[in-house]
């Protein structure tokens, strides 16, 4: 028998297992013949289609003692496959010694080389099955042969046997074992091939979901599964980031209590009928993640069906568009400042003339006419809330059209330190306000108007001053660098990359609600009662005229922080 004809996919293991499988075989077989020996031998009957002697017993013990010490050698054993060629050969002369003992051409065993012909077929495959078939042959021929001619006598009584007799049993079951090793070999070769198969489209299964699963894992979408009743069955990483959030953590949690507003959703997705399911609709909100940080996410949710194309769950696809929803307001703050700009520089100069005209002679009356104190009250507030106006317009006009920008390299920190001078002298500056100024000694030069960038200073620093009214502390701090890579602006790789100059400004005021943060920098919005709500907006003019950014941080009773980011050279 070739040890050699095993197939390449069987492995090393497996063939332990196999031999394994061999010997259990093997002692099952010995035990149910020894259990029926010792049942007819304790109903004192001589026999039950064997002779009861002790040769027999002889026999099961020593193929017992046989297999142990295979058992003991398989750890030892280098070639399962040798191995297993060497039991399956021992084997064929054992269940020759059985049917001698048996009897010989009248015992009954001849079958149990049936057993070792499917053995070999399972390890060996059909050339195995073949090659024990033929070694039974000669086995069982040469035991008969040699009871023909009288050189053995099983019983040990002398038995006459016809030659014909002996020729018929031999071709009987040479025929039943060629039978069964091509049956069996048959079976096993198919089996192998099945096999094949088998661990090819597993092989292909597997690296299909591996590909499918970093599919899934690379996208730069939140992907989500819920079954019927919301429950999270499954996320990626994206989804992870986004929601910042462990998938094990949120396993079997409802989809509910993460977005308290989709059930609306899913609800109006299971009325949708079934020809519309394929339109697309795309769906936002807003979300407070694990890190409670308030982000807007848009979505999409589709069915999601089993092979039989029932409805087992949802799909939800969603991404973080915060900074979408950012840049989008910022879009509507420019266009909103463009149209009142425009609509400001027409009535601006439309009103300031009739207005100097008015003041002046509101002024005249006054010094020509002889007032009583009621009279000289009304000319004061007359006069003063026309400077009001005056200084209303002159707001307006500023914010409209700005002055041209004369730009040059100018120390920022020189700007900081002088209008910080003028907010210490101003009125606006109050007792029990301390001042932080920069730390940074080096000289920042920066490509600048002075006299604009006083302005934004200026406006900022009275906003600072004016949140608190009992008293705080302003720190005023000043870098150069990367300043954009910590940030969370929507901004482009190629922005974040550029050098910056960054001017933070930090108070321990009130603080900004977030409902007036969104709104602090559109003309005319103001929570100050004397207010032209034009300060802020002038301050983003001249930044953006500066080709800079500014940011606020802010905590409504914990202060504000803005954060001005003007290109460095």
């Amino acid at each position: 028998m070739d040890t050699r004809s095993t197939p390449s996919l069987d492995t090393h293991p497996k063939m332990l297992k196999n031999v394994k499988g061999l010997m259990l075989g093997r002692v099952i077989i010995l035990t149910l013949l020894l259990t029926i020996t010792l049942l007819f031998q304790v109903s004192k009957k001589q026999f039950f289609f064997i002779p009861l002697t002790n040769n027999l017993y002889y026999f099961i013990g020593i193929f017992y003692l046989v297999t142990i010490v295979y058992a003991l050698l398989l750890t030892r054993i280098g070639d399962p496959y040798r191995f297993a060629f060497f039991q399956i050969v021992i084997d064929h002369f054992f269940i020759t010694g059985l049917i001698y003992f048996t009897g010989g051409k009248g015992s009954f065993f001849p079958v149990t080389y049936i057993f070792s012909i499917i053995a070999s077929s399972t390890i060996f495959y059909k050339r195995g099955a073949l090659l024990s078939a033929s070694l039974s042959s000669l086995l069982y021929g040469l035991l008969l042969l040699l009871q023909l001619h009288e050189w053995i006598n099983p019983l040990g009584a002398s038995s006459i046997y016809d030659a014909s007799q002996i020729f018929y049993s031999l071709i009987t079951y040479m025929a039943a074992f060629y039978i069964v090793a091509f049956l069996s070999g048959a079976i096993s070769e198919e089996l192998k091939k099945k096999k094949k198969e088998l661990l090819q489209k597993q092989v292909d299964y597997n690296q299909l979901e591996a590909f499918n699963q970093n599919i899934i894992q690379s996208l730069d979408s939140g992907l989500l599964t819920i079954d019927l009743n919301g429950n999270i069955n499954f996320m990626n990483r994206t989804a992870e980031r986004i929601l910042s959030r462990d998938g094990e953590s949120l396993s079997d949690t409802s989809i509910y209590d993460l977005f308290p507003k989709i059930s609306k959703v899913v609800e109006q997705l299971k009325r949708k009928v079934p020809e519309s399911s394929s339109d697309y609709q795309r769906y936002e909100t807003l979300l407070t993640n694990h890190d409670r940080r308030k982000i807007y996410l848009g979505f999409s949710i589709s069915p999601l069906t089993d092979p039989e194309g029932s409805l087992i769950g949802h799909t939800l696809i969603f991404q973080d568009i915060t900074k979408f929803k950012e840049m989008e307001e910022q879009m509507k703050r420019v266009d909103k400042m463009a149209a009142v700009g425009a609509l400001a520089a027409g009535m601006a100069h439309e009103i300031r003339n009739p207005l100097a005209s008015l003041s002046g002679s509101i002024q005249m009356l006054k010094s020509e006419l002889t007032l009583d104190d009621s009279q000289q009250h009304l000319m004061e507030i007359t006069l003063r809330e026309s400077e009001r106006l005056n200084a209303l317009i002159t707001d307006f006009l500023l914010f409209a059209q700005p002055p041209q920008s004369h730009k040059i390299l100018y120390p920022i920190g020189r700007v900081l330190e002088e209008t910080l001078d003028l907010l210490i002298r101003s009125p606006s500056f109050r007792d029990g306000i301390q001042v932080l100024r920069p730390t940074r000694q080096e000289e920042i030069r920066v490509r600048i108007d002075p006299d604009q960038m006083k302005q934004v200073f200026w406006n900022l620093f009275i906003n600072a001053a004016q949140s608190m009214s009992d008293g705080g502390k302003i720190q005023v701090h000043l870098s150069k660098g990367d300043a954009l890579g910590g940030t969370n602006l929507s901004l482009s790789s190629q922005v974040r990359e550029k050098a910056w100059v960054r001017i933070t400004i930090t108070d321990s005021g009130n603080g900004i609600a977030p409902e007036e943060k969104e709104k602090i920098f559109e003309p005319f919005f103001t929570t100050k009662e004397s207010g032209t709500g034009l300060g802020l907006s002038i301050v983003h003019k001249i930044i953006e005229n500066h080709e800079g950014l500014i940011k606020v941080d802010s905590e409504l009773g914990r202060g504000s922080t803005f954060t001005v980011f003007l290109p460095a050279e």
